[in-house]
């Protein structure tokens, strides 16, 4: 750790300093189960185990006297059986001395031990006070602090690898050699201003503007991981659409593999959004079938189902448009390409699902989904569609699953999804060297990139170096805020709000 960091650190105690009693909390959820974990911390946690903790014979010492990661069987306060584990500090989760009591899951014996300690001086932990602690004193910064939480409510392998390289340092590390660059050319700078101007030598201000043009494209590379990095925390939120009786809902029953919405040949049986998690090659997909889009409906139900599904749209990263035989009237396939072309305006993906291939020999060339799509959706992919063939099902995962990773809806993609093989892509496959996946990340990093190509500007520009100076070191003050290394204490206690009692 830096001095600067040191500094920091010192300040943060300082500042809260009022904060550091002891707090207690269980760390495990609501509710009996066989075990149950609560969690001490503080100046007088061991002190409070001693008063209510009597080890198993002499061989266990009492928790005052236990070294760190030790543990010790015995009775709680005439309670329960427990068996005790001790952390002393600095070598813990909050950098304090920790205390963690495994006793049987109860609801009963649960809050008979939480009120023990609460009666013996300790304080119920606010939610998030443990990793906030962990912050302040220094054992991790806040983007490895929310990383915490991103591994406790991830739902799949990659949401739970990506939150892993965070919490150890993936994105901190990348962050810290970007300000070290920037800091670099500070000092730089600050060499510069101290001679007298006709000293200036074009060399200097050339190697300025290259410097700082090497710092503007590897934020932007940091920028543009967001992209990737928030599909994998927040899943890939997929809308099936269409006009009634498309498809839709066998299109989302083939991709869940189970009958989860009702199929029938009666326009209009889906009335509301279906939402379905699915876990597809290791990401979370959240799949939402909707109501089929008719021009117009006298049916209040129908025209509250339309209203929900062009909400979901509104949300969508990808839209599964589905186009089937028999084709509308000329108003309702004008209104399909109207309301395509208007997701494709908002920036939004559309694939064009042809369902009902294997009926399209039967169909008049005037009926045909494909010649239709090719006459007045050419710029917009298209695949074909049959809910009897498995590899169209194959060819439809694969083109999802690539476009999650490459951000393209590249058609006849050869891509093995298996649990064997999603090791050989995700995040581990990504190029960048750090990928963000909060929009805190991305808000700062723009801003940061903003201020360094205004510096880089100005530089071009000629303009003077202690202009160039202040705005690279509003740069490097917003940059540090990914990490927690300047940021106002109103943002800690946000971020750490959110997080659940007894992290």
């Amino acid at each position: 750790m830096t001095r600067e960091n040191d500094n920091l650190v010192e300040q943060k105690l300082h500042t809260h300093s009022a904060e550091f009693d002891t707090i207690a909390a269980f760390s495990t959820p609501p509710g009996q189960s066989g075990l149950a974990v609560l969690r001490l911390s503080g100046p007088e946690a061991a002190s409070i185990c001693d008063r209510l903790f009597r080890p198993y014979g002499d061989k266990f010492p009492l928790p005052s006297k236990m070294e760190g990661y030790t543990m010790a069987p015995g009775i709680w306060a005439g309670i329960d059986e427990v068996v005790i584990a001790a952390f002393r500090a600095p070598h813990s989760y909050t950098g304090e001395d920790v205390y963690e009591i495994s006793c049987h899951g109860g609801n009963a014996v649960r809050q008979a031990i939480l009120d023990s300690l609460i009666n013996n001086g300790a304080r119920l932990a606010e939610p998030g006070e443990f990793s906030k602690r962990a912050f302040i004193s220094g054992k991790m910064d806040l983007a490895q602090a929310e990383a915490v939480m991103d591994m406790i409510h991830a739902e799949s392998e990659q949401q739970s690898e990506l939150a892993f390289a965070q919490l150890r340092g993936r994105l901190s590390r990348a962050v810290r050699t970007e300000l070290d660059k920037l800091y670099g050319i500070l000092a730089f700078l600050e060499t510069l201003m101290d001679w007298d101007e006709e000293e200036a030598r074009p060399e200097d201000r050339l190697q300025v503007s290259r410097d700082l043009a090497a710092s503007e494209q590897s934020l932007s590379q940091l920028a543009d991981s967001f992209r990737y990095g928030r599909i994998v925390r927040e899943g890939l939120s997929v809308v099936i659409a269409g006009r009634p009786n498309a498809g839709k809902s066998s299109l989302l029953n083939a991709l869940t593999a189970n009958e989860r919405a009702i199929v029938s040949d009666i326009p209009g049986t889906t009335r509301d959004t279906i939402e379905i998690d699915l876990n597809l090659g290791g990401y979370l997909l959240r799949l939402t079938d909707t109501a089929g889009l008719a021009v117009k409906s006298d049916d209040p139900i129908e025209q509250e189902g339309i209203k929900r599904a062009r909400e979901a749209m509104q949300s969508a990263d990808l839209v599964l448009w589905v186009l089937s035989p028999p084709l509308g009237s000329a108003a309702e396939l004008q209104d399909e390409i109207n309301t395509i072309k208007r997701i494709l305006d908002r920036g939004q993906k559309v694939l064009l699902i042809l369902g009902k291939d294997d009926l399209r020999a039967t169909v008049p060339a005037e009926e045909d989904p494909a010649s239709f799509a090719a006459e007045y959706l050419e710029d917009v992919p298209t695949i074909a569609w049959s809910a009897r063939r498995e590899e169209d099902l194959e060819d439809l995962r694969n083109i999802l699953l690539n476009y999650i990773e490459q951000d393209t809806l590249e058609l006849n993609v050869k891509t093995d999804i298996s649990a064997e093989k999603t090791s050989a892509h995700g995040v581990q496959s990504q190029t960048s060297p750090a990928i963000m996946t909060h929009s805190r990340h991305k808000a700062l990093a723009d801003k940061s990139l903003e201020q360094v190509s205004a510096a880089r500007e100005a530089t071009d520009a000629g303009l003077s170096y202690d202009l160039i100076a202040t705005l690279l070191r509003s740069a490097v003050e917003t940059l540090a805020g990914m990490s927690g290394d300047d940021v106002s204490e109103t943002l800690i206690d946000t971020i750490f709000s959110r997080f659940c009692i007894g992290k």
